[in-house]
């Protein structure tokens, strides 16, 4: 899994996972709440998605380090319960149930921990990229304005050039009092 869309279709779909198992538990816990089937499977997903998406979004905080822990552990009491590993006698029956709840807990643990690293290094990534684009920016607009500098430097000379040529025989002169002198004396 090298890139976060890859790792973000994962997450999903391990969250629309935990919804299911959260709708199953709610359904067999609402059902002497909501006796028809009709009414109750459509609620206890709702419930379950709702939750579910509400675990993704506290998950992937990276402030509280311990989140993901407690997550990954209720995951894991979650899936003890859908597969009814108390109702089990069999020591090998409840050894695989319990083996596969901390299993897929574990596997989504390590899920998202590497949607969250990714996420991270993309965002660390984009926020470089942005801060590289400002600094070219910042650079262009330097260098505009110094072009626009020597811009308004080189129309003052040619103004200053225009202003030492004679209007009549457009010839330069290096003063303005040459230019004068020969205004007075200038045959064309």
């Amino acid at each position: 899994m090298t890139s976060l869309r890859t790792v973000s279709v994962s997450v999903l779909a391990y969250i629309f996972g935990y919804a299911v198992k959260l709708g199953f538990l709610f359904s067999d816990i609402l059902q002497s709440v909501i006796a028809h089937e009709y009414l109750r499977f459509p609620t206890s997903f709702i419930i379950g998605s709702a939750l579910s998406t509400g675990l993704l979004i506290v998950s992937v905080n990276e402030i509280n380090k311990w989140v993901p822990y407690v997550i990954a552990t209720m995951d894991a009491v979650v899936l003890l319960l859908v597969f009814g590993v108390f109702e089990k006698e069999s020591p090998s029956e409840i050894f695989v149930i319990v083996f596969l709840s901390c299993f897929m807990a574990y596997v989504g643990f390590n899920l998202i921990s590497v949607f969250v690293t990714r996420y991270s290094k993309e965002k660390a990534s984009h926020e470089r990229t942005i801060t590289e684009l400002e600094r070219v920016i910042s650079e262009k607009e330097r260098m505009r304005s110094e072009i626009e500098r020597e811009i308004t430097e080189k129309e003052q000379e040619i103004s200053e050039l225009m202003s030492l040529q004679c209007p009549k025989c457009e010839r330069q002169f290096k003063t303005k009092n040459a230019l004068n002198a020969h205004v007075g004396k200038c045959d064309k």
